[in-house]
Protein backbone atom coordinates (compact mmCIF):
# COMPACT_ATOMS: atom_id res chain seq x y z
CA UNK A 1 0.00 0.00 0.00
CA UNK A 2 1.20 3.53 -0.69
CA UNK A 3 2.47 5.64 2.22
CA UNK A 4 -0.05 8.31 1.28
CA UNK A 5 -3.56 7.43 0.19
CA UNK A 6 -4.41 8.40 -3.40
CA UNK A 7 -6.62 11.41 -3.96
CA UNK A 8 -10.20 10.59 -4.82
CA UNK A 9 -12.15 12.62 -7.33
CA UNK A 10 -13.22 15.86 -5.71
CA UNK A 11 -11.14 15.17 -2.60
CA UNK A 12 -8.37 17.31 -1.21
CA UNK A 13 -4.79 16.23 -1.74
CA UNK A 14 -3.11 14.83 1.37
CA UNK A 15 -0.81 17.26 3.18
CA UNK A 16 2.28 15.29 2.09
CA UNK A 17 1.37 15.97 -1.54
CA UNK A 18 1.06 19.71 -0.92
CA UNK A 19 4.55 20.02 0.54
CA UNK A 20 6.79 21.46 -2.19
CA UNK A 21 9.95 20.22 -0.44
CA UNK A 22 8.70 16.63 -0.63
CA UNK A 23 7.68 17.07 -4.24
CA UNK A 24 11.08 18.55 -5.11
CA UNK A 25 12.87 15.58 -3.62
CA UNK A 26 11.47 13.51 -6.51
CA UNK A 27 13.44 15.59 -9.04
CA UNK A 28 17.04 14.85 -10.02
CA UNK A 29 19.52 16.88 -7.93
CA UNK A 30 20.52 19.33 -10.69
CA UNK A 31 16.92 20.05 -11.71
CA UNK A 32 15.92 20.47 -8.05
CA UNK A 33 18.71 23.03 -7.51
CA UNK A 34 17.72 24.94 -10.65
CA UNK A 35 14.05 25.00 -9.60
CA UNK A 36 14.89 26.29 -6.11
CA UNK A 37 17.27 28.90 -7.57
CA UNK A 38 14.48 30.18 -9.84
CA UNK A 39 12.04 30.16 -6.91
CA UNK A 40 14.44 32.27 -4.81
CA UNK A 41 15.08 34.68 -7.70
CA UNK A 42 11.31 35.17 -8.07
CA UNK A 43 10.11 35.03 -4.45
CA UNK A 44 13.10 35.75 -2.22
CA UNK A 45 14.18 33.75 0.79
CA UNK A 46 11.17 33.99 3.09
CA UNK A 47 9.61 30.71 1.89
CA UNK A 48 12.78 29.00 0.68
CA UNK A 49 14.24 27.46 3.85
CA UNK A 50 12.55 24.04 3.55
CA UNK A 51 13.21 23.97 -0.18
CA UNK A 52 16.92 24.59 0.39
CA UNK A 53 17.00 21.70 2.84
CA UNK A 54 16.21 19.12 0.13
CA UNK A 55 18.98 20.28 -2.22
CA UNK A 56 22.20 18.31 -2.67
CA UNK A 57 25.27 19.64 -0.85
CA UNK A 58 27.37 21.43 -1.87
CA UNK A 59 24.76 23.53 -3.63
CA UNK A 60 25.06 23.78 -7.40
CA UNK A 61 26.52 27.12 -8.54
CA UNK A 62 23.20 28.62 -9.77
CA UNK A 63 21.55 27.84 -6.42
CA UNK A 64 24.46 29.23 -4.39
CA UNK A 65 24.45 32.37 -6.51
CA UNK A 66 20.66 32.79 -6.07
CA UNK A 67 20.94 32.46 -2.27
CA UNK A 68 23.83 34.93 -1.98
CA UNK A 69 22.13 37.37 -4.38
CA UNK A 70 18.94 37.20 -2.29
CA UNK A 71 20.94 37.84 0.91
CA UNK A 72 22.63 40.79 -0.79
CA UNK A 73 19.22 42.15 -1.86
CA UNK A 74 17.96 41.79 1.73
CA UNK A 75 21.01 43.74 2.93
CA UNK A 76 20.42 46.47 0.34
CA UNK A 77 16.77 46.66 1.42
CA UNK A 78 17.96 47.61 4.91
CA UNK A 79 16.86 44.55 6.85
CA UNK A 80 18.95 42.90 9.55
CA UNK A 81 20.87 39.66 8.92
CA UNK A 82 19.38 37.84 11.91
CA UNK A 83 16.07 37.85 10.02
CA UNK A 84 17.84 35.41 7.68
CA UNK A 85 19.90 33.48 10.23
CA UNK A 86 18.46 30.11 9.20
CA UNK A 87 19.36 30.63 5.55
CA UNK A 88 22.74 32.10 6.48
CA UNK A 89 23.49 29.01 8.58
CA UNK A 90 22.50 26.76 5.69
CA UNK A 91 24.70 28.82 3.37
CA UNK A 92 27.69 28.33 5.69
CA UNK A 93 27.16 24.56 5.56
CA UNK A 94 25.94 24.10 1.99
CA UNK A 95 27.64 26.61 -0.33
CA UNK A 96 30.56 25.26 -2.32
CA UNK A 97 33.63 26.22 -0.25
CA UNK A 98 35.61 26.94 -3.42
CA UNK A 99 33.34 29.98 -3.92
CA UNK A 100 34.60 31.85 -0.81
CA UNK A 101 36.71 34.37 -2.73
CA UNK A 102 33.73 35.26 -4.88
CA UNK A 103 31.79 36.43 -1.81
CA UNK A 104 34.64 38.50 -0.35
CA UNK A 105 33.21 41.69 -1.88
CA UNK A 106 30.16 41.34 0.41
CA UNK A 107 32.27 41.61 3.57
CA UNK A 108 32.80 45.38 3.25
CA UNK A 109 30.58 47.70 5.31
CA UNK A 110 28.24 49.40 2.84
CA UNK A 111 27.29 53.06 3.03
CA UNK A 112 24.15 53.66 5.08
CA UNK A 113 21.22 54.38 2.80
CA UNK A 114 18.23 56.48 3.70
CA UNK A 115 15.51 54.35 5.25
CA UNK A 116 17.88 51.50 6.12
CA UNK A 117 17.84 50.08 9.61
CA UNK A 118 20.56 51.79 11.71
CA UNK A 119 23.76 49.75 11.80
CA UNK A 120 22.38 47.02 9.54
CA UNK A 121 25.25 47.39 7.06
CA UNK A 122 27.82 46.59 9.74
CA UNK A 123 25.86 43.59 10.93
CA UNK A 124 25.61 42.30 7.35
CA UNK A 125 29.35 42.81 6.80
CA UNK A 126 30.01 40.75 9.93
CA UNK A 127 27.58 38.03 8.79
CA UNK A 128 29.22 37.84 5.35
CA UNK A 129 32.70 37.81 6.98
CA UNK A 130 31.59 34.81 9.05
CA UNK A 131 30.19 33.13 5.92
CA UNK A 132 33.42 33.65 3.95
CA UNK A 133 35.52 32.53 6.93
CA UNK A 134 33.47 29.36 7.32
CA UNK A 135 33.74 28.59 3.61
CA UNK A 136 37.52 29.06 3.73
CA UNK A 137 37.77 26.80 6.78
CA UNK A 138 35.70 24.13 5.01
CA UNK A 139 37.94 24.43 1.92
CA UNK A 140 41.06 24.02 4.07
CA UNK A 141 39.55 20.99 5.82
CA UNK A 142 38.63 19.40 2.50
CA UNK A 143 42.16 19.98 1.17
CA UNK A 144 43.70 18.51 4.31
CA UNK A 145 41.45 15.46 4.29
CA UNK A 146 41.76 14.79 0.55
CA UNK A 147 43.79 11.71 -0.33
CA UNK A 148 47.35 12.56 -1.36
Amino acid sequence: TPAVAPVTAGGAAPAAWRDPAKLLSALPARERAEWVAEFIASHGLSDAFRLLGVCTVPWAEPLGRAVVDALDIARDAGSYPWSFSGVMGLAERCLDPSQADRFEVLTAIPDETEGAAPGAGGYWAEAFQRLVGTLRLRAAMQAELAPA
